[in-house]
């Protein structure tokens, strides 16, 4: 999320690190570290946007998560940022995060997601030090994981500036994903995502930059898959 305030609105190539509601596990670095506490496991994600030359990584370990983004544009000089962070899930629908973000910035992120229903759920951060910003969000699933939406809103202290962004996740097959994602200037991004159990692939086309971006996740979790349903058609009888 660091990523918007630098460079304005990059949307992630992995849909759930846009939204402050959704991440889990490594994708929780820096989104949201709140998603450490709501699913724990030993998780490891990279993206790549080429236009700004941005790499992020994550990695999780139980309830602990660490990473790093490295940029190298022409308009701005090589940065380098990195985060270490905890999250904690509290009795009920709440999980509550801390993350020290550190390198060419030095900040400190509070993040808080709520889970009251299935179909419902709320997430805010906030960061203090070298920028002070805040985002907030909700993200609602009428239709289990088949369809999701969400909208983000994002305050920058310093300046006074406001936004807001949204998006829409559809998933016609388990496993299959197609998401849109704009901001308020309608500079969209269209992106499909693949699960193939224990590792995700991701590709995101923006409209601003006229480019693609793309994503992985290697996960020891299993994420929802066509897979074995085909391994399971294929091995009825005929």
């Amino acid at each position: 999320m660091i990523i918007l305030v630098i460079l304005g609105f990059v949307a992630n190539p992995l849909y759930d690190i846009n939204f402050t509601p959704l991440p889990i596990r490594s994708t929780s670095v820096f989104s949201n570290p709140a998603g450490l506490g709501i699913e724990t496991g030993a998780e490891a994600f990279l993206t790549y946007h080429p236009e700004s030359k941005t790499i992020t990584s994550g990695a999780s370990a139980g309830n602990f998560g660490f990473g790093m983004i490295r940029m190298d544009t022409d308009t701005v000089e090589t940065v380098e940022i990195y985060e270490i962070g905890l999250g904690y899930r509290l009795p009920g629908a709440f999980s509550v995060g801390y993350a020290y973000q550190f390198g060419d910035t030095s900040s400190h992120v509070l993040g808080i997601q709520c889970r009251p229903t299935q179909k419902w759920a709320l997430g805010y951060t906030v960061t203090l030090g070298d920028k002070k910003y805040m985002y907030g969000g909700v993200a609602v699933k009428p239709y289990e994981d088949y369809l999701v939406l969400n909208f983000e809103v994002e305050y920058e202290g310093i300046d006074s500036i406001f936004t807001y962004y949204y998006g829409a996740r559809v998933q016609p097959y388990k496993g299959i994903g197609i998401s849109f994602l704009a901001d308020e200037e309608f500079d969209w991004n269209v992106g499909v995502d693949v699960s193939l159990g224990y590792v995700k692939i991701a590709g995101l086309y923006s409209s601003k930059d006229e480019k693609f971006s793309g994503g992985l996740v290697i996960s020891a979790q299993k994420y929802q898959t066509f897979f074995h349903q085909r391994r399971l058609l294929n091995s009825i009888p005929r």
